[in-house]
């Protein structure tokens, strides 16, 4: 009985061996064969803010105020803070529904079982 215990645990330690070493292997070929180039640093330059950017808000009617004033209250308390600033509201053109939502699945096959 101990010589198959002993078996099992030789053959489970070699299995897992083997996969490290793949796992390894597969690591050094997709850096070394990669296209992308990770020794390349690239300097991150700031986007312009543009300037005109005050009294949009005051403009709107008083309804639209309160609809901005009702979206900023509720992004304050989803996240917690209030350490941004809306500068701009405006709707999201609606997407026409995806075909695959509309398409009716087709089965071509059965199961079909053994006639044994």
């Amino acid at each position: 009985m101990e010589q198959y215990v002993q078996i099992t645990i030789i053959g489970i330690v070699i299995v897992f061996l083997a996969l490290a070493m793949l796992y390894v292997i597969f690591n050094i070929l997709g850096r070394l064969l990669s296209k992308e180039q990770t020794s390349v640093v690239k300097a991150l330059v700031p986007k312009p803010v543009p300037t005109n950017i005050s009294g949009g808000l005051e403009k709107q009617d008083g309804d639209e105020g309160e609809v901005i004033a009702a979206i900023t209250a509720a992004v304050t308390s989803f996240m917690g803070h209030s350490n941004f600033k809306v500068r701009s509201v405006a709707s999201v053109p609606v997407a026409a529904a995806s075909l695959w939502k509309r398409r009716e699945p087709t089965v071509y096959w059965k199961v079909r079982r053994s006639r044994n």
